[in-house]
This record gives C-alpha cells, sequence and structure tokens, in this order.
C-alpha cells in the first residue's frame, strides 16, 4: 500500500484504468476488444485502485460537482459556475480532510483531443476556483487502436499520444503544472492499447507563454486507423 501523495494518486488511477482492460478481457474470455468496454467500468476499476493503494485517501463515485465547490472553497459564498450546475464529478477524492483534494474524471477509447477537449476545460474552470482546496486535477482515459501489425499500430497509437501531449502543453492555469502521463502501449494480438491522463497539478512553476495551437481547441476527434 503506498500513501496518499498525488504521485501515488496518479500512478494509482492509471492501473486502475489498465485493471478495467484486465477485468473486461476476462469477462469475455479475451472475446471483447477494450474498445468496447462501458465507461462505468473504468471508473470503479479506477476508484478500486484509489481505494486499495492510496490510504488514507477516501473516494466518492458520481459526487456533484457543485457541491465539491462548496466543499472546496469553504469561504466562498458565491453560487458556482454555470458549468457546474447539474454536474458530477466521476471520482472525488479526500485526503484526511474536509475539503477535497482531487478530481479525476473518466473517459473511453479517447482518439483524438475533440473527445476530452470540453471535460479538461471544465476540469480546469474548477481547479481554478478562488480559494479552491484542490492540489490535483486528471482526465484519465484508454485509447485503442483495433487491427494492425505490432510496429505500425504501436506507431500510429504512440502519434496519437504525442499529439494529444502537444495539446495539453497549451492548457493555460496559472500555478499549475499540466502534463500528459501515459502508460506503456501494450498489443494483445488485435488491438493496441494505453492507459493515460491529462494531469494537473497544483504548484509554483511559472506558465509557459506558448501560444494556442488551433489543433487543441476541441476540433473533432481524429479517428485514425492501422489499415
Amino acid at each position: 500500500m503506498t500513501t496518499g501523495t498525488n504521485t501515488a494518486l496518479v500512478n494509482a488511477v492509471l492501473s486502475g484504468v489498465a485493471d478495467a482492460r484486465q477485468t473486461y478481457a476476462t469477462w469475455t474470455r479475451d472475446g471483447g476488444y477494450f474498445a468496447w468496454a462501458p465507461e462505468y467500468l473504468l471508473t470503479v476499476s479506477v476508484a478500486q485502485s484509489i481505494w486499495e493503494w492510496c490510504a488514507p485517501l477516501t473516494v466518492w463515485p458520481e459526487f456533484r460537482l457543485a457541491d465539491a465547490l462548496r466543499e472546496a472553497c469553504p469561504g466562498n459564498q458565491r453560487r458556482p459556475a454555470r458549468t457546474a450546475t447539474g454536474r458530477r464529478a466521476d471520482l472525488l477524492v479526500y485526503r484526511g480532510t474536509p475539503q477535497p483534494h482531487a478530481i479525476v474524471e473518466i473517459k473511453r477509447n479517447v482518439d483524438g483531443w475533440g473527445k476530452i477537449a470540453a471535460d479538461v476545460e471544465r476540469l480546469r474552470t474548477t481547479l481554478a476556483a478562488p480559494g479552491a482546496s484542490f492540489q490535483l486535477g486528471m482526465v484519465a482515459f484508454s485509447s485503442t487502436l483495433i487491427g494492425g501489425n505490432r510496429a505500425k499500430g504501436g506507431a500510429i497509437l504512440q502519434d496519437r499520444l504525442a499529439r494529444l501531449a502537444d495539446c495539453v502543453d497549451h492548457i493555460r492555469l496559472p500555478g499549475w503544472h499540466c502534463r500528459l502521463t501515459t502508460r506503456a502501449i501494450h498489443f494483445d494480438g488485435h488491438e493496441h492499447w494505453s492507459a493515460a491522463a491529462v494531469v494537473l497539478e497544483k504548484s509554483t512553476a511559472r506558465p509557459s507563454r506558448r501560444g494556442c495551437d488551433p489543433a487543441c481547441t476541441g476540433s473533432p476527434a481524429q479517428v485514425l486507423s492501422a489499415s
């Protein structure tokens, strides 16, 4: 069992995504692609991984975002932003205090920035709330590619992840460090897959002044094929 550090939490989240793949393969007797796995399976698997490996953190699935903001900003009496109204955080994580420590959003089968752009922007806005207690935010996801040989399919998926990392470099959130963290690309004979996450971690680092890449402003997802 590890501690509840941010590094441990990021590792636990990525392990949870990978565990979901193994669970789905077991349930389907290796007959189902990870690309078909439902999002709720990934969410539950990630929650289980955090709970098992990041004591004393506690995990709350499907927590109302407006309530999370009230708890994260106890001194702020303003109404939550419209982006929080009626929405829920997939996982809200506490680390031994009444205020939440982290938000984790889960997505399945991400094949381009357009699949997660809205989620990342909503997370960025939430973390930026004045006086908020959040120290970490993540949009964790699976990325898969059906078909193709080991070398060609692996190269395509690697290129996809590299382009996602480029988009993460353009996230603007002063006082936060933003990065894409990925696990190794796996190939099981019929599908390439990887676990990855956009990670926003509170820091004192000076933000970058790079310009915005037009490819990273909510463009449609790029569907890639190994054929």
